[in-house]
């Protein structure tokens, strides 16, 4: 369309020129060129115009949308912002009632009727559901089964197989771990369940078991388990873990221990020495 324009323009042009040049005495040629030279002009001018502001336009609809862009991804920074900074409020009120509960449990003591004897931590057998530790065996003490393995913070699980040498310590998050827990915020009894990771559930509520729930309040995050002493086989009152998420009926435990960085445990025993 713009190259039939400027071919117009450039006939008209030419014909005026012609009939202003050969006839110049014609008022004809006088009257053309003044009658047509003007609209000829302001369509000219007017195009030009209309083409130039092409880029602005364009300009601007590219300007539109880096705007639109820019804001959208101010908006996910500020949405990740919020979501970290509710994490944060989470993990402070987690923090803050741990300190609140674990102040009157700061030194660990050893239960009564119990001894006590630290060992060395050799390793850890190769096994993708199994949570076990490979410790040396006390020279002078003869451990067995069931032997309880603590550490300064809290419960690290219970002897399943003793030698002379060695001892093969199961992990309280061992998928066979099941360890009869009370919530020390309520008095709540139930079970904390290992499932070969470093995070442990919580299953057999009290509250969910009995048909009226007599107790003050349901669980919450960052409620503090400890040993009940329920089934004999784990001394009450030994420190397990912290309720950190509670998603539709399954709650999660994180244990106090860590595990991986053991290099020493104190075995509970409450039978005679060899």
């Amino acid at each position: 369309m713009r190259r039939i324009l400027i071919l117009f323009c450039a006939a008209s042009v030419l014909y005026l020129s012609v009939s202003y040049w050969y006839f110049p005495n014609s008022p004809y040629a006088h009257y053309s060129l003044q009658n047509l030279s003007s609209p000829l002009l302001r369509s000219i001018g007017t195009s030009n115009r209309f083409f130039g502001s092409i880029p602005r336009i364009f300009n601007d609809i590219h300007y539109w949308f880096s705007s639109r862009t820019y804001l959208h991804s101010q908006l996910k920074k500020l949405e990740q912002l919020e979501d970290e900074l509710r994490q944060t409020k989470l993990d402070l009120v987690i923090s803050q009632k741990l300190i609140d509960q674990l102040e009157p449990l700061t030194y660990f003591k050893t239960p009564n009727l119990f001894k006590s004897t630290t060992v060395r931590v050799y390793g850890s057998p190769i096994g993708f559901y199994d949570a076990q530790l490979i410790t040396s065996s006390s020279a002078n003490i003869v451990m067995r089964k069931d032997d309880i393995a603590v550490s300064e913070k809290g419960l690290v699980g219970r002897v399943v197989e003793a030698s002379s040498r060695i001892l093969r310590i199961m992990l309280i998050t061992d998928m066979a771990s099941r360890v009869p827990i009370k919530i020390l915020e309520t008095g709540e009894n139930a079970i904390a369940v290992g499932n070969g990771t470093s995070i442990m559930s919580l299953e057999h509520l009290q509250s969910r078991e009995m048909i009226t729930n007599s107790y003050k309040r349901p669980t919450e995050v960052g409620d503090i388990l400890v040993t009940s002493g329920v089934g004999g086989i784990f001394p009450p009152d030994i420190m397990v873990g912290i309720v950190t998420a509670i998603k539709d009926e399954e709650i999660s435990v994180k244990p106090f221990v860590s595990f991986h960085t053991l290099e020493i445990v104190r075995i509970l025993y409450d039978h005679l020495a060899a």
